[in-house]
């Protein structure tokens, strides 16, 4: 009877290290460099001291490209920035609990993401500064 128990727990503790190995296999790598392809639309906030020169200086409808590159990878936690012509801005993120949606934040924004294939990502970006807000729609392709 010992024995019958002891080969049940080795068999249930087998499994159990299957089960946890094959889940943190299932996570996705991101590391890469993504091209952005955003559209948003932005207001401008009434304020006394003149914004940054770092967005259009005709915030509305707009259409822009620019690069999201992660260069560290942890599991589901990564880092990298975001680049434009104008401005680089450091990116944390983590990959949620399905392995598909992807949560980012920059320097003053926040990006809520899913990923549509191991190559592309479909995400919101909403970015609120004491000057102006934003709010755009991206699509990310990884370059290969």
């Amino acid at each position: 009877m010992r024995r019958y128990g002891a080969a049940l727990m080795a068999v249930g503790l087998l499994f159990a290290l299957t089960a946890t190995i094959s889940a943190g296999a299932d996570i996705p790598d991101l590391k890469g460099t993504w091209v952005i392809q955003a559209t948003w639309i932005g207001s401008v906030k009434p304020n006394e001291s003149p914004p940054p020169k770092l967005h259009p200086e005709k915030l509305g409808f707009h259409e822009v490209e620019f690069l999201l590159m992660i260069d560290q990878q942890e599991g589901f936690r990564f880092s990298g920035s975001r680049e434009s012509s104008r401005k680089k801005e450091t990116v944390s993120g983590v990959i949620g609990f399905d392995n598909q949606s992807v949560y980012m934040v920059d320097d003053d924004g926040m990006i809520f993401g899913k990923l549509i294939s191991p190559d592309r990502m479909e995400t919101i970006y909403l970015h609120v500064t004491k000057h102006h807000s934003i709010a755009s729609r991206e699509i990310m392709i990884r370059k290969r």
